[in-house]
């Protein structure tokens, strides 16, 4: 049975009212939003007075009391960066149909961080002893802890693939991800909005093509090369622009970057339509052995 193509009414080959299958549409171009919110803002803005009270005991001549609070200060800011760290990895583990859970638990260790804090700004700034510092600690790791929760400790795969299968694809996004990260990174610096769109349109492409291996990882081997070798060109292609821009605004190379950058998402997008339709084509052929031997075993009427 062969595999019907994705093409609907209005594509170029469609027809009014025929039978089509539609291939998933590209996600929108949007901003993701960061995790945390005003709760992990207001563990950046929190320790502030501490800051303000080191500065405070340097103009009293109290430069042990200065560096504490300063010290302080630092270990809670630490701690709200650990815990942002922490949320990013789960948002990016949430996201993924496969995954491994993030190397080091950040949260655990910002609500370590964030008690060791408390205990400290207690025991010294508040003028408590060592023991009440200390339930000071506990309540507060263990308030950060209820607030924002363990970090995932699971591996995530699909039904059907054995773990090899799912963590070589695990790594294989990883990779890719991390490659998506370098090129957002020196996007930042182009300051070209047309630019910063065309690159917003082919990672999400990319995107779009790490989910759909995701979902089958048979579909690895032969996106291994987009997912590596095409994404390290676009990399190094956004790196060299982003450098030559802020170099010579008016080199003249935008509308080859450009049309590099379009050409690859032409190549992602195509490329992921032709892992689609070998999706529906493998399903057909199940199907098909699937009524094949119900019709033996006599479950269903033989046409």
């Amino acid at each position: 049975m062969s595999a019907q193509r994705f093409r609907g009414d209005h594509s170029p080959e469609g027809k009014a009212n025929e039978p089509h299958i539609e291939a998933r549409k590209p996600a929108k171009i949007k901003l993701r939003k960061k995790p945390g919110g005003f709760a992990l803002t207001l563990m950046f803005l929190a320790p502030f007075p501490l800051l303000l009270n080191g500065f405070s005991q340097i103009s009293s001549a109290s430069p042990v009391g200065a560096a504490t609070s300063f010290g302080i200060y630092a270990l809670f800011v630490l701690a709200a960066w650990t815990l942002r760290e922490g949320l990013q990895a789960e948002a990016a583990y949430n996201e993924r149909k496969i995954a491994r859970p993030p190397m080091f638990p950040r949260k655990l260790i910002a609500a370590g961080l964030s008690g060791t804090a408390v205990f400290l700004a207690a025991w010294f700034g508040w003028g408590q002893n060592m023991f009440t510092g200390i339930g000071f600690g506990v309540l507060a790791a263990a308030a950060h802890i209820v607030a924002f929760g363990f970090d995932p400790m699971k591996r995530k795969g699909l039904p059907g693939f054995n773990e090899y299968e799912t963590d070589r694809v695990a790594r294989a996004v990883d990779k890719a991800e991390a490659l998506m990260a370098e090129i957002e990174a020196a996007a930042t610096g182009i300051n070209i909005r047309s630019v910063e769109r065309k690159l917003s349109s082919l990672l999400d492409s990319v995107r779009e093509m790490l989910r759909t291996v995701e979902q089958d990882p048979r579909d690895l081997t032969r996106a291994r090369k987009y997912m590596g070798v095409y994404l390290s060109s676009a990399r190094d292609a956004t790196i060299k622009f982003a450098e030559l821009n802020q170099r010579n605004p008016n080199s003249g190379k935008q509308a080859e970057f450009v049309a590099l950058i379009a050409d690859l998402e032409t190549s992602f997008n195509g490329e992921r339509q032709l892992m689609l339709q070998d999706n529906q084509s493998d399903l057909d052929i199940e199907i098909e052995v699937l009524q094949e031997r119900l019709q033996r075993e006599g479950h269903v009427a033989k046409d």
